[in-house]
């Protein structure tokens, strides 16, 4: 009996034991001397010893209490230049003298500062020159540009309506064109030919000039707006632990195997020094089913190296959705071609990094790889998109790399042992035979006891 409860006494104290992190980094940040949020990208020991989707991260402060935090992956924001166009009013318009015409123009109360005007009209096969003033209360008229409006349509589909401006800050804007009503020659010729008894003896020719007023639709401002795009993940590169090149000639394949520290990774680069080549090739990873491990294709594509005279193409990375494996393959099918000269392996992929709220003064650490941790369940996520929406987070990073000398070996997951089916089944068997062995002794107890009769 005292045995069985020895065990039950082992069992327990075994599944009350706290999680013990087989390592730690410190998080090296610059002093503050205020609340911060703090960023700080994790690195490839970190991915070697964490397990998947990070439950076996936590952070604690120096007085080894745990902090909450965020893992996110990271990601780089993008933007572009649009350019926006607004109506402007139209306040007045005159002719002045020397043929010219002016138009004021006013712009809209919630319109931007003005990068350039466009100038809308319906004519073919013009050109005219524009000067452009600008002032705030349509006095005190200050020069800011001078442009030529064209339409080439005649020759070729050339055209521009548009007339940059310098950065100004002015509302209103007055447009002097050089010319109001512009004399063009015609397409056409007048001919006029006189013969005598069937033989020409005389020819004129008459050109048409003819007389185009400028006719102007409208007028807009533009100007270049940035917009926000959606980020995008950002792309790092991973130096593979080891790599191993083998030929198999039977069924003509080379066969990459790389060894990696569980990066996540989304692709892989072949380096070689062969030329003139295009193979299919294929990435796959290895999967446990049952005792036997099996190789799953995850990625295929077409690796190619040409060079010759003024082709120069070069594809020698094959992608794949994300993954955090130890070991990956390569397979490329060779044919009856010789096979390629491998001499490297790049990886590529994405990054993580931890987000948390850090007091001034305070120093912290990442603990990491526990086989026995479940993932923590914060409130930080809502709390720190709130807090990070006006303010950008203050980049560190993680220092070098201590083991817990109390920490299990890997591999080793306790509480994993105490409820697998082995080991619960071995506990029945014990308990089993436990009470058995009680309940033989308590008979043979009962049959020494003196009886009652002879």
């Amino acid at each position: 009996m005292r045995t069985f409860f020895c065990c039950l006494l082992f069992v327990a104290l075994a599944a009350a034991a706290p999680v013990a992190y087989r390592y730690a980094k410190p998080i090296e940040r610059a002093p503050a001397t205020q609340e911060e949020i703090v960023a700080v990208p994790l690195d490839s020991p970190v991915y070697a010893a964490s397990r998947d989707v990070f439950p076996d991260l936590r952070v604690f402060d120096e007085g080894a209490a745990e902090t909450p935090f965020l893992v996110e992956k990271i990601q780089e924001s993008r933007s572009e230049s649009v350019r926006v166009h607004y109506a402007a009013e139209v306040a007045s318009l005159r002719k002045l003298e020397g043929n010219r015409m002016e138009i004021l123009v006013r712009l809209e109360k919630d319109a931007p500062a003005a990068e350039g005007l466009r100038v809308f009209t319906p004519l073919k096969n013009f050109e005219n020159q524009v000067k452009v003033f600008g002032a705030q209360e349509g006095k005190d008229w200050q020069p800011l540009a001078e442009a030529v409006i064209y339409d080439y349509s005649r020759h070729m589909d050339v055209d521009n309506r548009d007339i940059p401006l310098p950065p100004n800050a002015y509302r209103r804007f007055k447009l002097v064109f050089d010319e109001a009503t512009a004399s063009r020659e015609s397409e056409f010729l007048d001919l006029t030919r006189r013969q005598r008894q069937g033989t020409e003896v005389e020819r004129e020719e008459q050109t048409r000039i003819q007389r185009l007023p400028l006719r102007i639709d409208r007028i807009e401002q533009w100007s270049n707006v940035v917009r926000e795009l959606k980020a995008v993940d950002s792309t790092f590169d991973y130096a593979p632990a080891s790599f191993e090149v083998r030929h198999d000639p039977e069924t003509l394949t080379t066969w990459v195997a790389i060894a990696t520290r569980r990066e996540p990774l989304t692709g892989l680069t072949l380096q070689t020094s062969s030329r003139n080549f295009s193979r299919s090739a294929t990435v796959q990873i290895p999967v446990q089913q049952g005792v036997q491990t099996v190789w799953r294709d995850i990625g295929s594509g077409t690796i190619q190296n040409l060079h010759f005279r003024a082709i120069d193409r070069e594809r020698l990375t094959v992608s794949f959705p994300e993954q955090r494996q130890k070991t990956y393959r390569i397979a490329i099918r060779n044919e009856d071609n010789p096979p390629l000269e491998i001499t490297g392996v790049q990886a590529k992929g994405v990054g993580y990094r931890l987000l948390f709220l850090a007091a001034p003064g305070s120093s912290y650490r990442l603990a990491y790889g526990a086989e026995q941790a479940e993932r923590p369940r914060y409130e930080t996520s809502a709390v720190l998109d709130t807090l990070r929406s006006g303010y950008r987070p203050v980049e560190a990073r993680l220092g070098p790399e201590t083991a817990s000398p109390a920490a299990p070996p890997a591999g080793l997951d306790l509480q994993q042992v105490l409820n697998s089916k082995l080991f619960l089944g071995g506990a029945i068997v014990l308990m089993v035979l436990v009470l058995a062995g009680a309940l033989l002794r308590a008979g043979k107890r009962m049959e020494q006891r003196p009886g009652d009769h002879e």
